[in-house]
């Protein structure tokens, strides 16, 4: 598979981001909370390296141009519909000049796709979808019903589906209007920008996120795209053809080649065995591979809060993933487990 590796953001991606954390006052405080459950020291590394955001997003917000509708899309506490409208830009990019003349139901119909496969990736369990029997407001209530959203999304998802074209319409015509926006706080930080963007195609070249890599080789895509993204500076994004890297991730302590022997590394796993769910989903992991929702259930966990288990420890390398039969496995990566437990001998006996 070879990668084609973009230099330059994606306008549509980063306008809609921006436009999300405008409506979102703890932006900041989220992020310092993330890098804590790295291990790392939240606001100092966010002083230290993530000063950018504040500037990228407050020139944003100084010219950003909005409308009553704009809340609808984007005042979305749980993330879930702001991902679904992101996914459905992002890997349907002609819509921004061609969507009136597509039909409604073609519409509607890729919508539910897009939701029950960003569901599958959740759970990693793929649901049959048989789109011709999802086509009154009833079918459609028993679809969404079956899923794990909360309420609100829902409410949500059924206004988009009723009139998917127009509310759709109305999406694409504030992300246009912002696009100058974004264009301005990109020049403002554009000398930063430049700067990160050659360790990002050099990160992706050589290979060192394996973590990254391995769900890369998981798409079923001949040629994906990659691109780098600011307003997700520490996270990825793994689409159908297209995949977001985050400009800052190689400066978590992740489960690289260049952390492999790290000190930095071990205080990470260590402070992952030291959260009794991480714990928890370890030792069911040790019994046999598992799919997201299949722990979650075992331990009570939420899918929410089961995702963000897992994020931290894929990123320590104590849990690896495999893709048997469409469904993708989580696997307790016992060469590691057995490297930790040698890297504290090594430091304590």
């Amino acid at each position: 598979m070879k990668l084609h590796i973009h230099e330059q953001l994606d306008p549509v991606f980063e306008t809609m981001g921006l436009l999300y954390v405008s409506y979102q006052p703890s932006y900041r405080k989220i992020m310092v909370e993330d890098l804590e459950q790295f291990g790392l020291d939240g606001e100092a590394f966010y002083n230290k390296h993530l000063k950018i955001m504040e500037k990228y997003i407050g020139s944003f917000a100084r010219h950003r141009k909005t409308d009553d509708t704009a809340v609808f899309f984007f005042n979305d506490d749980t993330t879930d519909f702001f991902l679904l409208l992101q996914v459905l830009l992002s890997e349907n990019p002609d819509w921004l000049t061609s969507l009136e003349g597509i039909a409604e139901t073609a519409v509607q119909d890729k919508i539910l796709k897009t939701i029950n496969e960003m569901q599958a990736m959740q759970s990693h369990s793929p649901r049959e979808l048989e789109l011709s029997s999802i086509q009154s407001l009833e079918e459609m209530i028993r679809f969404l019903n079956g899923s794990p959203l909360k309420e609100a999304t829902k409410w949500k998802l059924m206004t988009l589906l009723h009139q998917p074209r127009e509310h759709l319409l109305s999406l694409i015509e504030i992300v246009k209007m912002n696009l100058p926006a974004f264009e301005k706080a990109r020049r403002e930080n554009e000398k930063q920008i430049n700067k990160l963007i050659p360790a990002y195609v050099q990160s992706i070249q050589r290979q060192q996120d394996e973590q990254f890599i391995k769900f890369v080789d998981m798409l079923d895509h001949e040629n994906p795209e990659v691109y780098p993204t600011l307003i997700l500076p520490l996270g990825q994004m793994v689409l159908s053809g297209k995949l977001y890297y985050g400009l800052y991730v190689d400066m978590l302590p992740i489960a690289s080649k260049q952390y492999s022997d790290s000190r930095e590394l071990l205080l990470l796993r260590m402070k992952a065995l030291a959260d009794n769910s991480k714990l928890q989903i370890l030792a069911s992991l040790k019994v046999s591979p598992k799919y997201n929702l299949e722990i979650a259930d075992q331990l009570g966990l939420t899918a929410a809060t089961m995702s963000h288990h897992m994020n931290v420890l894929l990123a320590c390398g104590m849990v690896r993933v495999e893709k048997n039969n469409g469904r993708v496995y989580y696997h307790l990566h016992t060469e590691n487990m057995q490297a930790l437990i040698e890297d504290l001998q090594q430091f304590l006996l």
